[in-house]
């Protein structure tokens, strides 16, 4: 167990280096990592007790500006909430370490050493301190007696208290009898990192990074958090497949992700494991809720985080920290726009595949048997025209000639016709699904309910509308990094047998 004192850790930045540190040592598994309670209150305390005093100073300044105009002030200033700010930072801390409880006897057995000014605690001029130090040491020595079988690093420098780990004033001496040889001493975090940690190579550490962060399961880990994470009332900034930009408020289902960049690597060698944090740069294109009208698009947008991970077989997923806010693709770099591409292809062949998968397992009553109650056809026709190329005119036509109040025949994007034309042996799709009658399967129905409740309905109609798949499948297997994609995923290059679109559906 390393225990930090707080002159050791104070004022840590969540997102720094020493804090990516730590959550290597503890994800290791070789290594316990923990402040003890006192310390994780004077870590939070250091962070929010300025609070109060900034607030007050903002109150004064806009009165005395508010005197000085002839007319009102409109700027306005939120209450103080120093509650929310305290809660804000605990949670950031206890992210990063375990804390050891300080139980009420340690407290009382604090306190008193304090009024007796006795090490840790000492005398002033004029009184005795030392009950937060007393506490940190009774926490300590308190948890190596319900763990016999742990050791414990101590860092600090504060020597003069606590002693130089070796020697011990009375009555420390005696705190710690029994305890001899299980309690060692650093002095700083410099020394924790030399100590319990093996700077590994750039060269290495950038090489070892790159081959992971491409893997099918770290680009499916992004996908996810992405979906967890991207969600705003606000909305986010995305482009649209006409290269526009719009906002989207969240992804509709997992988006497909390719690594663009990975910058700053530093690797550290923890016992026989190596751990890497990076800063890395992700393009995401898939379906995704507009922010304005609640209405499905395909977008894509660049996501920066930092990442930390480990290459070695068998080790947990990354922990992907530190995301920031989604940006634009750079339509002027060549190497982003196609990536995004071949992306799009990635989609519209999945999409193809899950389209064709569901319509056979409902043996050809797709609609009654999933989404009777849903506006498919027109989740159809505004979500396939962005992505699928509409070879299933007929099927299309025939769903329009259902419900006459929706011309779904005309929002499909025919200028992707063309495309889909040229390679495509111009199949005869009047005879598809002849017998069938859709105006029974769609009664009237409300599209505004689709959005932003989710159910699996919903699921199901963005999967089969929109053209993606609602869950991962075993296809993302046969999907390598876009680095290693050749032209063949495009749908305009010669088809290949696996390729060809179906149809008889």
């Amino acid at each position: 167990m390393i225990i930090f004192d707080t002159n050791a850790v104070n004022l840590l930045p969540p997102s720094g280096p020493r804090a990516d540190i730590i959550r290597k040592l503890r994800q290791s598994g070789h290594h316990k990592v923990a402040v003890p309670w006192m310390v994780m209150e004077e870590l939070v305390a250091h962070q929010t007790k300025h609070y109060p005093d900034k607030y007050r100073a903002v109150v004064n300044t806009l009165a005395k500006l508010n005197e000085a105009l002839p007319w009102e002030l409109e700027s306005s200033l939120e209450p103080l909430a120093l509650d929310r700010l305290v809660a804000h930072w605990r949670r950031a801390y206890e992210e990063i370490f375990e804390v050891i409880d300080t139980s009420g006897d340690a407290a009382r057995r604090a306190l008193s050493r304090e009024a007796m000014a006795l090490p840790p605690a000492k005398a002033t001029k004029d009184r005795s301190e030392g009950g937060r130090d007393a506490a940190v040491w009774f926490s300590i020595l308190e948890y190596l007696r319900e763990n016999p079988d742990e050791e414990a690093c101590f860092v600090t420098n504060n020597t003069k208290d606590f002693g130089d780990g070796v020697t011990y004033p009375f009555p420390m001496n005696e705190d710690v009898r029994g305890l001899e040889g299980r309690l060692a001493r650093l002095t700083d975090f410099d020394a924790v990192v030399s100590k319990f940690t093996k700077e590994a190579s750039g060269q290495d550490a950038e090489a070892a990074a790159e081959e992971l962060l491409k893997s099918l399961s770290v680009r499916k880990r992004v996908a996810r958090t992405a979906v967890e994470v991207l969600s705003s009332p606000i909305g986010f900034v995305g482009l649209d497949n006409a290269e526009d930009s719009v906002q989207w408020r969240q992804w509709l289902s997992s988006p497909e992700a390719e690594l663009l960049s990975i910058t700053n690597v530093l690797g550290h060698e923890i016992e026989d494991s190596i751990w890497y944090t990076a800063n890395t740069r992700w393009l995401l294109y898939g379906a995704a809720v507009n922010g304005d009208s609640e209405d499905v698009r395909y977008v894509s947008c660049v996501w920066e985080m930092k990442v930390l991970f480990s290459a070695n077989d068998g080790d947990e997923a990354p922990t992907l920290l530190t995301p920031g806010e989604p940006v634009l693709p750079d339509t002027a770099d060549a190497r982003c726009m196609e990536i995004l591409k071949k992306l799009k292809a990635r989609a519209a062949r999945m999409a193809r595949a899950m389209r064709n998968q569901m319509f056979h397992s409902s043996g050809g009553n797709l609609f009654a048997d999933a989404l009777p109650t849903l506006d498919v056809a027109g989740a159809l026709a505004r979500s396939l025209s962005d992505v699928i190329p509409p070879i299933d005119l007929g099927f299309a036509e025939q769903i329009a000639a259902s419900m006459p109040t929706l011309d779904i025949a005309t929002a499909l994007d025919l200028a992707a016709v063309d495309d889909v034309l040229a390679w495509v042996p111009k199949p005869d799709f009047s005879g598809l699904l002849p017998q069938m009658d859709f105006s029974h399967l769609v009664p009237q129905v409300d599209y505004s309910s689709l959005f932003p409740q989710t159910d699996l309905n919903q699921i199901a109609a963005a999967a089969l509308a929109a053209g993606i798949q609602a869950t991962d499948t075993d296809d993302d297997d046969e999907d390598p990094p876009i680095s290693d994609v050749d032209d063949s995923s495009d749908p305009k290059a010669e088809p290949s047998d696996t390729d060809t679109p179906d149809t008889d559906d």
